[in-house]
């Protein structure tokens, strides 16, 4: 498909990540698989020559995505550095090495750009210290260090608290909490059991693709919970299953029915649950909306924690008058739980807004799907900015959070 993006929209929209990107010093960046206004994205001189390099100052070097490099001479004019290893893998016709010898010898490539790649190449590993002292290659080596640490913080940090009324939450040493639905556990087949994370079974903490990773460990949120329950002496019951089937005998008598939802898409050579990559909807999955009707009717004090890559219509849940509370808990990764447990029991302020808005409404969006070349017709006008031109109302706006605080003394115990 071609991504055809006017000028404007480019440098005040599209442009900005790459900005961050050179500012903080990245030595390497992609181009992609899509076209440009009608030109291979490796073989784009507005993109990878003008906007990158030059605009930019972009010093380090442009190295194609798998495959994504379709001409020798194109590539190289257009500001592509270095193919990308491999990918001459499955009998694919090989662009760069001898052919790129050739087309400098021809004069079909400049002598002095492919000095510019070298020296982009060498830089980059200058810059990364790989001339000295580099570590070898240890596939084995463990290098989680404290990152669990850090895992934790970012996904307690981004946190949204969307709905809280009557300060159901923090929760307040409850007697009984009733923990819901089959995102609350993780897979049973394994945490690792989906090739590329390509299923929406248990806990939800990335999405699907080939940028997905293994997980060395997943703290479910079920599990978190119950473990910080023990230190109150609450009673945790659970019903690890999207069924509304006897679900109101597991939420009635709970001083907390949490209930979990999920919402998932992913990269579009995997089909999950008649998902093809991007969502069809934006409907909680495994029919959410009749389970937390199901559990709000039995129970009064109802929090609707939800992981999601996205916005989630939530006009039916937060009609009913049983929810008290709902979480916007992202993507968390293998800390979901303790990350959760960090707001739902008060040991920090939930301090995450929104990245987008949530409409009341799929259409308010003004958006759909697109299968083709993309003109991007709306311009400026995404998330926010349309909803302002067009005078529509957002259920929950770009930047939403709340945030009670400073919390009672006794509820923290962390900084």
């Amino acid at each position: 498909m071609s991504s055809n993006i006017d000028d404007r929209t480019m440098h005040e929209l599209y442009l900005w990540p790459f900005a961050d990107a050179v500012h903080a010093n990245v030595a390497s960046v992609m181009c992609s698989y899509n076209k440009l206004n009608s030109t291979w994205a490796c073989e784009s001189d507005r993109a990878n020559n003008q906007l990158l390099k030059k605009e930019l100052g972009f010093p380090g070097y442009v190295m194609s995505d798998w495959n994504a490099q379709h001409t020798t001479n194109g590539a190289a004019n257009g500001g592509m550095d270095m193919t990308m290893p491999g990918s001459d893998y499955g009998g694919k016709t090989i662009l760069w090495g001898p052919q790129l010898n050739s087309a400098v010898n021809s004069n079909q490539v400049s002598k002095a750009r492919l000095d510019d790649m070298a020296k982009r190449i060498l830089a980059a590993w200058y810059l990364t210290g790989q001339n000295s002292g580099y570590p070898a290659i240890n596939i084995k080596a463990s290098v989680q260090a404290n990152h669990k640490e850090n895992v934790r913080a970012v996904g307690r940090d981004g946190i949204v608290l969307l709905k809280n009324d009557g300060g159901i939450l923090p929760l307040k040493k409850p007697g009984k909490v009733a923990v819901i639905g089959s995102a609350a556990v993780n897979n049973d087949k394994g945490i690792n059991s989906c090739t590329d994370k390509g299923c929406n079974t248990g806990a939800l903490g990335m999405g699907w693709g080939s940028g997905s990773v293994n997980y060395p460990y997943f703290v479910a949120p079920y599990d978190a919970i119950r473990s910080r329950a023990q230190t109150d002496g609450t009673t945790v019951t659970l019903h690890n299953s999207d069924s509304t089937a006897n679900v109101a005998s597991a939420a009635s008598g709970a001083d907390a029915a949490v209930v979990f939802l999920t919402s998932d898409s992913g990269e579009g050579y995997i089909t999950v649950e008649k998902v093809l990559g991007d969502r069809n909807d934006l409907d909680p999955w495994h029919g959410g909306n009749q389970l937390v009707q199901a559990v709000a009717a039995a129970n009064k004090n109802t929090v609707v924690v939800v992981h999601s890559v996205g916005p989630v219509i939530l006009e039916t849940i937060l009609a009913l008058p049983g929810v008290r509370a709902v979480v916007w808990a992202g993507l968390p990764s293998q800390e979901s739980g303790n990350a959760l447990v960090d707001v739902l029991y008060g040991a920090t302020a939930p301090s995450g807004k929104l990245p987008y808005t949530i409409a009341k409404s799929a259409s308010d969006y003004g958006t759909a799907v697109v299968r083709g070349d993309d003109s991007f017709a709306e311009g400026l006008f995404i998330d926010y900015r349309h909803f302002d031109k067009a005078g529509i109302a957002p259920r929950f706006e770009f930047g939403f959070g709340l945030c009670k605080s400073p919390l009672p003394s006794s509820l923290v115990n962390e900084p």
